[in-house]
């Protein structure tokens, strides 16, 4: 099999990389690009407005480089009367590594999990800032508002899909027998599927993709994708020894029956 990595770089030329080193055949596809977020210039300020014990929240490394770089360069300290949290692992070890901000993480890198930390089981009046690229998901932000807590959402990046590629590139993957599919994000899975040519579409659904949440897993199964596996992180170690595990023993279909 090949398998084709979509996830930005520099992770996915850093999986394919080990994949390689592994003999396992794999394509880079960073289909996505990075610019600033429109609100980095406010970031500073408003992070030293918050009372004390508020949360500042982190959905993606990239949210902690971009902020991380402004700050710097505004010689603005993280405030350390305020809690940090990070979706996941490797958020958090971006955060400790750039900022040395240790920040809490939830058992499950999603939204799901964020909502099952005991943080987060008292959230009237609590002040919650995002850190966050363009148009990000805000099922964490409505339930916590719903439930009485102040919620800010602060772009720190905007992302760029490059759409204009895909065309040449779909025949380029098909030529090289693409028939896995690494996809690390639900926005990432729905622009794949209403940007790529038509007349590739059932060849993209009839691929083996894994994903690295539940949610994602059942976004695929309703836009009909018949070989879908959950490895519950998105980490490149993670989905690394899972396609490492495909290797030897043959794919498998991780749909219930």
């Amino acid at each position: 099999m090949t398998t084709l990595i979509i996830r930005p770089a520099p992770s996915c030329y850093e999986l394919v990389n080990r994949l390689h080193q592994a003999e396992i055949k794999a394509l880079a596809a960073p289909l996505l690009s990075f610019s600033e977020g429109k609100d980095l210039p406010f970031i500073s300020s408003l992070l030293n407005k918050q009372p004390r014990n508020s949360v500042v929240l982190a959905v993606s490394p990239r949210a902690i480089e971009y902020t991380s770089t402004q700050m710097k360069m505004q010689k603005f300290p993280w405030p350390k009367n305020l809690k940090y949290v990070a979706v996941g692992q490797k958020t958090a070890q971006a955060w400790e590594s750039l900022c040395g901000i240790k920040a809490s993480i939830p058992a499950k890198e999603d939204s799901e999990g964020l909502l099952a930390m005991r943080l987060f089981s008292n959230p009237k009046d609590l002040h919650i800032i995002i850190l966050r690229g363009n148009n990000g998901r805000t099922l964490f932000g409505d339930t916590m508002a719903e439930k009485g807590s102040k919620i800010r959402y602060l772009e720190t990046y905007q992302r760029h899909w490059e759409y204009k590629l895909l065309p040449s590139l779909v025949k380029q993957w098909r030529n090289n027998d693409v028939n896995t599919l690494i996809i690390t994000s639900g926005e990432q899975l729905s622009l794949l599927c209403q940007t790529i040519p038509s007349k590739d579409l059932q060849w993209l659904k009839d691929c083996h993709i894994l994903v690295p949440s539940k949610r994602i897993y059942n976004q695929a199964i309703s836009l009909n994708f018949n070989k879908i596996s959950c490895v519950d992180s998105a980490s490149n170690h993670t989905l690394f020894n899972a396609l490492k595990k495909m290797h030897k023993s043959g794919q498998s279909d991780d749909r219930p029956k």
